[in-house]
């Protein structure tokens, strides 16, 4: 059950941030195109439904962090992995990787999201450190 509460939790934040980073971005489109960003055939429905899809690439593989099978190198290794093949395969789908604007704007987006990627990740992984020395302090000090 233990199991079970933290895997929807993991998948709930990073839905959330998943939808998150998608909004921001619209908004972004949205005043770099003057208020005339606009999507039609429902291209607004398959975009949320690939940030779900996102969202669950990237979260549902950080259960690995909780196994003492794997090293923590191998689980980011995987977890990433397994979140980038997603979110490419999601962007290539709904138009996220914008083709029709050449090489150069293709290789833009996908070095940025993988930039992006890695941002995330270190500002998790900087937390949980810092998290696990707070708890380490705490038990020591219980000790003396």
């Amino acid at each position: 059950m233990k199991l079970y509460k933290e895997i929807m939790k993991r998948i709930f934040i990073s839905i959330a941030m998943s939808f998150i980073i998608f909004i921001v971005i619209g908004i972004i489109f949205d005043i770099n195109d003057g208020g005339e960003f606009t999507l039609t055939d429902y291209r607004f429905t398959k975009m949320a439904l690939a940030c779900v899809a996102t969202g669950l690439g990237f979260g549902v593989p950080t259960i690995l962090y909780n196994s003492d099978k794997i090293s923590y190198t191998l689980a980011s290794l995987i977890h990433l992995g397994i979140g980038f093949v997603i979110y490419f395969v999601a962007a290539s789908l709904v138009g996220w990787i914008p083709a029709e604007r050449g090489i150069k704007a293709c290789l833009i987006t996908v070095v940025s999201v993988i930039v992006i990627g890695f941002v995330i990740w270190l500002c998790f992984m900087k937390y949980n450190k810092n998290l696990a020395e707070k708890m380490n302090k705490a038990i020591e000090k219980k000790r003396k």
